[in-house]
């Protein structure tokens, strides 16, 4: 079966496909595999994230599965946050995908709790979650301007 959950292995580029039983957004996937999905300049991501980038890593469709992997029966709770807490109301594993770090304990996440189509994107800053962007669209506009749509 593909990744695709299509079994006949054949897809388009900008296909979504599903990891965990989430959807990868159409947009992203198509950059993922085209090999478009890679980190700009070190003082864009420090604009973006407000933090200082040590060896970005944007996955490609082999690593998101993999690390997906794992993070999908993530119970430390310091990742998970508190979402109680209007500061830091933590993410849910099974419901978001890892789609990248900006380093060691650094993830950059898509956040499916609000939305199955559009989810938000989230990054871990020191102890907390934050919120990026409202959608991947938005996203990758703030990374790579009219060239990520």
């Amino acid at each position: 079966m593909s990744a695709n959950g299509s079994g006949d292995g054949a897809r388009a580029d900008s296909e979504a496909f599903v990891v965990g039983g989430l959807p990868v957004p159409p947009e992203l996937a198509g950059l993922i595999r085209a090999g478009k999905w890679v980190p700009p300049a070190a003082d864009v991501l420090h604009r973006i994230f407000d933090d200082e980038p040590v060896q970005p890593c944007f996955y490609s469709e082999s690593v998101l599965v993999r690390e997906n992997n794992d993070w999908h029966t993530e119970t430390d709770p310091v990742w998970l946050g508190d979402p109680a807490d209007e500061r830091n109301e933590g993410i849910v594993p099974e419901r978001s995908l890892s789609i990248a770090d900006l380093g060691p304990d650094m993830p950059v996440m898509l956040d499916y709790r609000e939305s199955f189509t559009g989810p938000r994107v989230l990054y871990m800053n020191d102890t907390i979650w934050v919120e990026v962007a409202a959608n991947i669209g938005e996203f990758l506009a703030l990374l790579y301007g009219d060239e990520g749509n």
